[in-house]
């Protein structure tokens, strides 16, 4: 079993130990026999961390985002084998903070096609943490919906002056679609400096389920990577540079797909120890090429269109902290900065084009103070307060439609004769506690503001198309420059109550979200005749209303015996309009997980359950269907080959989907692409059976 890994000092710092830790798995290795302690680590906790063994997971596919179904309140929105959008509590999108490697990676594809958990393959992924509840104000720039982080394997420091030879190789294969995952790290390190080298590569063809195969849903992408470290007993400095290239990569639930997505990320960042304070800094710079069609991997449209994406951007982050009564101060500042052009061509007509978006430009600068401190022997508490300022722009627009016709020459005029630079001033503040009754058991209680301004979609859609940052519903949209930034208030209580043998967490919660953004009917004439001539004549426009969303997620573990565990995860969440009577779009069913594990020294099996409810609350303004409920069975187990002081050696294997059973999760994209074995208009499947394997050396 893989050990707990402790957080790095800039996770404590900022996340004050209430993250929870999945280390790319699954639910049913959450805690082997010797459950965690309960243990206050810094100045106070206002939750439990726990740290979920995950190496016998099941593997279905290269989507590192799929194992977010494995944690408490969250899931994923699939749109495409590298297309999962993580949802958390019903929130999903840019409504969450999602770092890669501690880097907001702006997503350049108007459709969202590679969100953030697209740059980390799961060969190369140590480990994904999730804050379970509220996030701290110090998680990131926009936390509405959450903070996620996933952390890439690195290669540690030696121990002593000399250098030595490290790395890993994991390679996994899956007959599900004949895909297969490899990826590795090899460098040289001593006390002081370390320098390594690492790569990836994903490919699998068309994914089978219980009915056929869902056509365009094959990948290919490659990845690699170089980094250097220096320490000392006071410093240390991080350089980092990832060059990622997805190639064509289908994306069924999406208007086109992913011919190419050429990714730079470079990264520079230094923590050090300055007169009782600890300080931290980051910089880092994203570079995105995209292109994307409908015609290359899907049978021919009437209409053929390709698009051309350019995106940058620059975000940073600065952090201070010390001790300071009772508990320890932390300040900082943090910003991301991104521009973004968006064209659609014909490549039958050399003369067609829409600029989609021009020169949008969505800038965020915030800055922050948390404290959190241990009030009395079993208190605990965190105060947050943020301040973010975020500017948007966009420049002048034009199409060649809007220069023949007059409704895209009306909307194209009002676009550009408006006033679309904006800006929001946006206040966040978190206040948490903590009580310990009993050394084993904490109950939590938490209240928080958090905002979110409008993305450029949402403000900066100009003519009704489908660019809608993955939303998947089949409607054209169209943006509303004057939108108001989302305002939520939530409350959360939550209980963390663990034995040497036992544990359960739950959390309640209730959320109200203000001027919450959402696609309300078009009533403007000119709109719905430019939306009709291009096959919508329902489109819907961008606006502010006002929603709810409340539920509960529980984590559990018990140890029935010496080499016998049990454990799981049930979510349920409900989000609903309050301005008419209408539920929200795309919300998680309730669902559960349930594992039984046996484990030795040296290997270990579980077998798994997995069940959703069906979902019959659905958002009648997006058109959505209801979903039927499912059950899967999964087994799989994990063996260590070998184990020296210098290697390690481990596999793991599996089936999934035993029962070769047809599923539709409810979160799954609707399926555009025709000569499928899935349906037009259908929701997409879930896999069939599959068997993985999985390899991992490390020396």
């Amino acid at each position: 079993m893989a050990s707990a890994r402790a957080p790095t000092a800039e996770l404590r710092r900022s996340l004050a130990g209430i993250a929870v830790a999945l280390t790319a798995s699954s639910v049913t290795a959450q805690q082997t026999h010797e459950l965690p302690a309960l243990t206050v680590e810094g100045a106070a906790e206002t939750a439990v961390p726990f740290t979920v063994d995950t190496r016998g997971t099941p593997i279905t596919g290269p989507g590192t985002a799929e194992l977010l179904k494995q944690a408490p309140g969250a899931d994923v929105n699939f749109n495409g084998p590298l297309t999962g959008i993580a949802q958390y509590r019903g929130l999903f999108g840019n409504r969450l903070n999602l770092l890669v490697d501690g880097v907001y990676t702006n997503s350049a594809c108007p459709n969202e096609m590679e969100p953030p958990l697209h740059y980390i393959s799961l060969s190369r992924l140590d480990s994904l943490e999730m804050v379970r509840g509220i996030a701290p104000v110090s998680s990131g720039l926009e936390t509405l919906g959450g903070s996620i982080r996933a952390q890439p394997k690195t290669l540690p420091f030696g121990a002593a002056k000399p250098f030595e030879f490290h790395g890993y190789v994991d390679a996994t294969g899956h007959t599900v679609d004949d895909g297969y995952s490899v990826g590795g790290t090899v460098g040289f390190a001593n006390r002081q400096h370390k320098l390594y080298v690492g790569g990836s590569r994903d490919q699998g063809g068309d994914t089978r389920f219980g009915g056929g195969t869902i056509r365009d849903s094959a990948y290919e992408r490659n990845a690699y990577d170089v980094a250097y470290g220096f320490q000392s007993d006071e410093h240390e400095l991080g350089l980092s540079y990832l060059r990622n290239e997805t190639e064509q990569t289908g994306t069924p639930a999406l208007p086109m797909d992913i011919i190419f997505v050429n990714t730079n990320i470079a990264k520079g960042e230094f923590e050090s120890q300055w007169r009782g304070m600890s300080l931290t800094s980051l910089i880092a710079y994203t570079d995105v090429d995209h292109l994307m069609d409908n015609y290359s991997l899907r049978p021919l449209p009437l209409q053929q269109r390709f698009s051309t994406v350019e995106s940058r951007g620059w975000s940073y982050k600065l952090t201070a902290s010390r001790a300071l009564t009772l508990g320890e101060l932390l300040i900082g500042a943090d910003g991301n900065l991104t521009d973004e052009d968006a064209t659609i061509f014909d490549p039958n007509n050399a003369g067609f084009f829409v600029d989609n978006f021009n020169a949008v430009e969505r800038n965020r600068y915030g800055f922050f103070t948390e404290w959190r401190a241990q009030l009395a022997k079993r208190w605990g508490s965190e105060l947050g307060l943020r301040y973010t300022r975020v500017d948007m722009d966009a420049g002048p627009v034009d199409a060649t439609p809007a220069r023949a016709m007059a409704g895209p020459r009306m909307l194209r005029d009002r676009f550009n004769s408006a006033d679309r630079n904006k800006g929001d001033d946006n206040v966040d503040w978190v206040t948490q506690l903590s009580y310990r009754p009993l050394g084993d058991v904490a109950i939590e209680l938490g209240v928080a503001r958090k905002t979110r301004s409008p993305s450029y979609q949402e403000r900066y859609l100009w003519l009704p198309l489908e660019s809608t940052g993955g939303l998947a519903d089949g409607n054209n949209y169209i943006g509303t420059i004057d939108l108001e930034p989302e305002v939520s208030h939530q409350v959360e209580l939550g209980l963390d109550w663990r034995t040497g043998r036992f544990y359960l967490a739950p959390r309640g919660f209730y959320r109200r979200v203000d001027d919450y953004i959402q696609g309300t009917p078009v009533t403007d004439a000119v709109v719905i005749a430019v939306s009709t001539a291009s096959g919508d004549p329902t489109p819907l426009r961008f606006s502010n209303v006002d929603a709810e969303f409340y539920g509960v997620d529980i984590d559990w573990g018990i140890t029935l015996a010496e080499h016998w565990h049990m454990g799981g995860i049930l979510s349920y969440v409900r989000g609903k309009r309050l301005d008419i009577n209408d539920d929200l779009y795309r919300i998680a069913p309730l669902n559960a997980t349930v594992a039984l594990t046996y484990e030795r020294p040296q290997w270990l099996a579980t077998v798994e359950g997995m069940f959703y409810d069906q979902q019959d609350r659905v958002a009648l303004t997006n058109d959505e269907t209801p979903s039927s409920g499912y059950g899967l069975l999964n087994l799989f187990g994990e063996i260590s080959l070998w184990q020296t002081t210098h290697a390690t050696a481990t596999l793991r294997a599996g089936l999934s989907n035993v029962l070769d059973a047809t599923y539709r999760p409810h979160l799954n994209g609707i399926n555009r692409v025709r000569e499928s074995d899935v349906g037009l208009g259908e929701r997409l499947p879930g896999p069939g059976r599959n068997f993985f394997a999985n390899l991992r050396v490390q020396f």
